[in-house]
């Protein structure tokens, strides 16, 4: 059986990047998983500065865009981490036999830690060096797990995290039995998709760098024309030599359809402003169905919260089960 999970952190509006390394995908897996578990990852989010005053309004802003890029419920759970505590649980149990060593090493320890630092919030320093982005791998894990999910749609920052789910999944069968299966990264063609400003970053929900599913086509068009680009005019793919116009030509080719090859040929000799232009067309075209979806969404919040209640009290019967028989391996039960 093929088993998906995936999830977001909701610190921020999604943007371009989030919808074509993950959440287009998502929509396409739903189809032919046999389980397919979403999640909002508010949890994880709360290990680095956040606005608690806003906080659910982010959160429902998220399951918004999910719903408005295509993920089904009726083919897909789509839940909140915290409406579902056997996930914490479980990871206080994965802590017990996690070494330290497995968590420390790890380059988004210290990614973390930069955003801390580079956070307007006034009271950044007080998430400082918490436990919680230590241990984010672990719950991560336990998310994962929890639902015995073997397929996982992830970025390749998280590759790593995802070689600790499958250690401790090794350890916990070693020392108890065998309950976990291993898990498979899914990776997809743009999940890798870089900011507009600084193309050795991944693009940014924040600033220019990043173009949000619900920005305005005034905002894509500014923000598209202020993209940076490389020194030389051609406009070519080659991530190498031209990384800024080639994430442009990756987003040019996800969204349109049209082969890399093709919109070579297509603005041989000519600007980048007219490169940028009709992108800007294309971006704005493709997210105004999402928009409008949005928009609709937005009129009905019962029917919103519907969807989570269910989905959640879906996933705590599957959870549950879980639990129950790794108590029962461990003699807790």
């Amino acid at each position: 059986m093929i088993k998906v999970f995936s999830g977001i952190r909701p610190s921020g509006k999604l943007h371009l990047g989030n919808y074509l390394g993950a959440i287009k995908n998502w929509v396409e897996l739903q189809n032919e998983a046999d389980q397919v578990i979403f999640m909002i990852a508010d949890y994880h989010a709360i290990t680095t500065p956040y606005d608690p005053k806003t906080y659910q309004q982010q959160i429902m802003d998220v399951v918004l865009d999910y719903l408005a890029a295509g993920v089904n419920p009726d083919k897909a759970l789509l839940i909140r981490q915290s409406k579902v505590p056997q996930h914490t649980e479980l990871a206080w149990i994965f802590n017990t036999i996690s070494p330290i060593g497995w968590l420390d090493r790890l380059p988004t320890y210290k990614e973390k830690q930069d955003q801390i630092e580079e956070s307007a919030n006034p009271k950044a320093a007080s998430w400082k060096n918490n436990m919680g982005i230590l241990d984010y791998p672990v719950l991560m894990a336990a998310d994962i797990l929890i639902y015995k999910s073997n397929l996982i749609p992830v970025g390749n920052e998280q590759l790593k995290h995802l070689d600790v789910t499958n250690e401790i999944a090794k350890k916990f069968n070693y020392l108890f039995g065998e309950i976990f299966e291993s898990t498979k990264p899914h990776l997809t063609e743009g999940a890798h998709i870089l900011s507009l400003q600084d193309p050795k970053r991944k693009m940014s929900k924040t600033g220019d760098e990043g173009i949000a599913l619900s920005d305005s086509p005034d905002e894509i068009i500014k923000k598209i024309k202020k993209a940076v680009t490389d020194s030389s005019k051609e406009i070519i793919f080659n991530t190498d030599s031209k990384p800024a116009v080639s994430n442009l030509i990756t987003i040019y080719h996800l969204l349109s359809g049209q082969k890399i090859k093709k919109i070579e040929e297509m603005y041989e000799g000519k600007s980048y402003v007219e490169f940028k232009s009709d992108l800007a067309e294309v971006v704005v075209e493709f997210l105004k169905p999402f928009q409008e979806k949005y928009q609709e969404l937005q009129k009905t919040p019962d029917y919103t919260t519907s969807v989570l209640t269910k989905s959640e009290e879906k996933a705590k019967v599957l959870a549950n089960s879980t639990l129950k028989e790794v108590k029962e391996k461990m003699g807790l039960e």
